[in-house]
């Protein structure tokens, strides 16, 4: 029968000690070996070892701290093999060297996880030194002994030792010592010297054979001890271990560990993990936890643990790039080569564990860094970092990447000139002053860090911007899609940033000249063609056609010669024309710059360099579209079009910058009955000067209906009927027209004069339609014409736009008087009648007269005169129609002295309107179907 279990006291030096049996029983005062085949196991359980006592915040002394103490621990023997028994005495039972250890098998998992030392169905040596930490023997074999026991109380000088007993190694060397446990169900403790994944990373580190590097070599290194000595009121130990680098897949950031405590009291606690900062570099994080006093001049102070952390850099610098393990982008979502810190030892930090912001007071620490950019430059910046511990890379995007604490990955560069993007012809054309730029951490898992920074977007001060806008402004910008998927060789345009916000190209009409107002907004900053419109790259930066419906939404509102929108006479832009840019050279494309050709450029082209002279910077914006002729006003059939501006800054600027624009060989025709054919129309303005607007090869042509006045022309002599045609071009506008003034002609009793034909185009350079005017003579100057007694006049003028009929309007009156004389008596008759109509818009007006009366005298004594006149007029305005009718007769008798008049007059209104009945208003149905039913053919 298995004995009892039972206890070793001793007051005088505080032995305590707790003993159970397994397979051994009491006979008498020995122990026996129940079952001669079983093993039969002493163990000796002693007092906890160790207190965990938590550790003190910065400027605090209270007078209590929380301490838990650790659970007993158990040294686990066995009875050799050939011995029957154990005596039951102190001498036996404390002199452990005679009996076998039991050592926690390598690399073998608990039988029960609730039993943390029962491995191999037996129980193992469990030291519970740290808190939490089940230390035994190593299994590597290495020699170890049990200091001699104390087997009485050791008296010197009065004062009694305490009991103690010590490990030792080979030679009395440091021990070897691993942790293959660690207890369960126990509540989790913060603010104590050793975190609280650290348990987890000693037994790993010191116990697992299955971790190896990456030439098969294994990682675990065991735990050294020296001295390792147990006592009632704890451990008295110096044990620390140190492990090699293993790989960051593994998830093993332990790299470092020393503990030194003095009867179960912690003195000194160093760890070292290692891990990454968010920039990529390796670095570890050191903490250290001392016992100091509050005041060490004051004898009744007490002493605190304290902990200090520190970021040691253990990698200056880091390269990035196509070779640094980006998963997307070959490294261009971050614009530098290098990063290198200059800080390589941080202060005391805020504590942290796993990721974590590094900060100083709560504030983040700056890390001073300087990077090199795509041009070799040098870029001083400070940089808040955030960093992991190996086991917890897997957090570190996210924590860095939080919005909450997205002001402390925005980088202030102060205005410093920066590569945005690596520009392989190394013109500096990527290059910029930048104010600040944004990062977060993308996916890397080709880098030991599994994410590595990328700039998300940035404050900087764009030259192409700036020569546009004609202000020093900063202007937020991100990398350009294009770019970061295929870098600035792989797309025609080179484009590399794109603007957060589209900036708008407003130039108004003065500024434009008419021929075109660019109102297209721009969002791509390219190296090839400056600022272009985001429709003319793809998503990936490929060449892609623009349509119809994509020019649409880049220049609508856009107008060309006032009425006609720019976006309709632009022909589509084919994948294939865009590509051309990556094969045009730099020469080529300065030459297709200049002048107007047949040599398209696809897309608007920016371009900005320094002055022959060397007095300031020139900045060209041009265009040659390809044109489409399939437009109600206009033959392009032949035509090209230039659009420039150019921003000169420089003293002269004034006299050297532009606007300029110019249509060559096109017409415009108007409603089917006129064409003008222009060779050149040009604009060019200037700051500060009247803008000059020239045309060129302008010939005017009627046609169809009006084709008569071309053959007037040609009939009769050049010198005979005025000046004839004109062009007259300002900056509102050109009008091209022609005037014919017919010679006075006479034929017997008839006789025809002032006769004159004119025909006016007007084609404003504003949002106003064009006009065209065609009269015969005008309200002001009719023709006159006379047949014997009778006589007349009149004219008649037409207006259209392209909104319409604008007016039309003309009159025609006529008349003729007869006297006689007999002597005794003479009369006379006269008659005078005339229409006159006009419709202007929607409203119209048309009038019309008779005045018609004689008179008779006989011998001057007796007189009669009789005057009759009628009037009718029509008017409708607004939908309203009216008709006013008015008639007067007037009779006068004079018979000598006495004369009488009598008059009669009337008048009548007819007036209607759209609100008058109709005829279903004025119907009943059923008298409607009956009348209807009465033609029906009869069945």
């Amino acid at each position: 029968m298995t004995a009892d279990p039972f206890s070793i006291l001793r007051i005088e030096d505080m032995l305590v000690l707790d003993v159970e049996v397994v397979n051994l029983e009491r006979e008498g005062a020995r122990l026996v070996r129940e079952d001669p085949d079983a093993p039969a196991l002493l163990l000796v359980r002693l007092p906890s070892q160790h207190v965990n006592e938590s550790v003190l915040s910065n400027g605090q002394f209270p007078e209590t701290v929380a301490a838990f103490a650790a659970a007993p621990s158990t040294l686990v023997f066995l009875l050799p093999d050939g011995e029957d028994g154990i005596d039951l005495t102190i001498d036996a039972l404390l002199d452990w060297n005679r009996l076998t250890p039991s050592i926690a098998p390598a690399n073998q998992p608990l039988d029960d996880p609730n039993q943390a030392t029962v491995i191999g169905g037996l129980p193992r040596t469990a030291i519970e030194f740290p808190t939490r930490v089940l230390l035994g023997h190593d299994h590597d074999g290495s020699p170890f002994a049990w200091s001699e026991p104390l087997t009485e109380p050791v008296t010197l000088d009065g004062r009694v030792e305490l009991w103690h007993v010590e490990l030792h190694g080979d030679n009395g060397g440091p021990v070897h010592l691993k942790a293959f446990s660690t207890p369960s169900r126990r509540p989790e403790r913060t603010g104590m010297p050793l975190g609280r994944f650290m348990p987890g990373e000693l037994l790993v580190r010191s116990s697992l054979d299955a971790f190896v590097d990456v030439d098969g070599t294994s990682l675990r290194r065991p735990l050294l001890a020296d001295p390792f000595m147990l006592t009632p009121l704890g451990a008295t130990v110096h044990i620390s271990g140190s492990w090699p680098k293993a790989p960051e897949f593994l998830g093993l950031s332990l790299a470092g560990y020393e503990q030194i405590s003095s009867l179960g009291r912690d003195e000194f606690v160093h760890t070292v993990r290692q891990g990454f900062l968010s920039s990529g570099h390796r670095a570890s994080l050191v903490e250290t936890t001392k016992r100091s006093y509050d005041d060490p001049g004051d004898l009744t102070s007490v002493a605190y643990l304290r902990k200090e952390a520190h970021i040691v850099v253990d990698q200056a610098e880091v390269t990035y790039g196509a070779e640094a393990g980006y998963d997307r982008h070959e490294g261009r979502q971050l614009p530098f080569r290098s990063i290198r810190l200059t800080d390589l030892v941080t202060p005391a930090i805020d504590p942290g564990e796993g990721a974590f912001w590094v900060t100083v007071g709560g504030v983040p620490f700056p890390f001073h860094a300087t990077a090199t950019d795509a041009e070799d430059r040098h870029v001083s910046m400070d940089m808040p970092l955030v960093f992991a511990s190996v086991d917890a890379l897997d957090r570190m995007a996210q924590v860095y990447n939080d919005p909450a604490t997205a002001d402390r990955a925005n980088l202030g560069l102060g205005g410093q000139t920066v590569a945005l993007a690596e520009n392989p012809s190394a013109d500096g054309s990527t290059g910029m002053p930048v104010t600040s730029a944004r990062f977060a951490l993308t996916p890397a898992s080709g880098h030991p860090a599994r994410a590595l920074p990328a700039m998300v977007d940035a404050v900087a001060r764009v030259p192409a911007v700036e020569q546009l806008t004609g202000l020093a402004t900063e202007t937020a910008v991100r990398l350009h899609d294009a770019y970061l998927e295929q870098g600035l060789d792989g797309q025609p345009t080179g484009a590399f940033l794109q603007l957060v916000d589209a900036l708008p190209m407003n130039l108004s009409a003065e500024k434009a000249g008419g021929l075109a107002k660019p109102s297209m907004a721009v969002q791509a900053v390219t190296t090839r063609a400056g600022l272009l419109a985001p429709q003319f790259l793809g998503a990936a930066g490929d060449a892609v056609g623009v349509d119809a419906a994509a020019l649409t939404r880049i220049f609508g509102g856009t107008k060309l010669l006032g009425p006609i929108d720019l976006a309709a006479l632009l022909a589509d832009v084919p994948a294939t024309s865009v590509a051309e840019l990556r094969d045009l050279g730099e020469d080529e494309i300065r030459r297709r710059l200049d002048g107007v050709s047949q040599e398209l450029l696809p897309v608007p082209l920016m371009r900005i360099g320094n002055l022959p002279d060397g007095s300031g910077s020139e900045l060209r914006y041009v265009w040659k579209p390809r044109l489409r002729n399939d437009l109600p006003l206009l033959d392009l059939g032949d035509a090209a079009l230039v659009l420039e501006a150019t921003t000169v800054r420089s003293p002269d600027a004034l006299s050297k910058s532009a606007v300029r624009g110019e249509l060559r060989r096109f017409a415009f025709e108007f409603a089917d009955i006129v064409r003008v054919d222009f060779e050149r129309l040009t604009f060019t303005a200037r700051p500060g000067n009247k803008p000059d607007v020239t045309a060129a090869g302008v010939a005017l042509t009627f046609r169809n209906d009006l084709e008569f006045v071309n053959r007037l022309r040609e009939a009769l002599p050049a010198n005979v009927f005025g000046t004839g045609a004109f062009v007259d071009v300002t900056t509102s506008g050109v009008t091209a027209g022609y005037s014919l003034t017919l010679p006075t002609l006479s034929l017997g009793l008839f006789n025809l004069s002032n006769v004159a034909l004119s025909a006016r185009l007007t084609i404003p350079f504003d949002d106003r339609p064009a006009r065209f005017r065609f009269a015969v003579c005008e309200r002001q100057n009719p023709f006159n014409i006379s047949v014997s007694l009778f006589g007349g006049g009149g004219f008649f003028a037409l207006e259209v736009s392209t909104r319409g009929i604008e007016q039309i309007e003309g009159s025609l009156e006529f008349g003729g008087n007869a006297s006689l004389d007999l002597g005794v008596a003479s009369g006379g008759v006269h008659l005078m009648a005339g229409i006159a109509f006009q419709m202007t818009g929607d409203a119209v007006a048309l009038t019309g007269y008779l005045r018609c009366g004689g008179y008779l005298s006989v011998l001057g004594i007796v007189s009669v005169t009789v005057e009759f006149y009628l009037a009718l007029a029509y008017h409708k305005n607004n939908g309203i129609c009216e008709v006013v009718g008015q008639g007067s007769v007037t009779v006068s008798v004079r018979v000598a002295f006495f004369s009488k008049s009598v008059s009669l007059s009337l008048e009548r209104r007819f007036a209607g309107s759209a609100g008058d009945p109709s005829f279903a208003d004025c119907v009943d149905p059923d008298d409607w179907d009956e009348y209807c039913l009465a033609f029906a053919p009869t069945p």
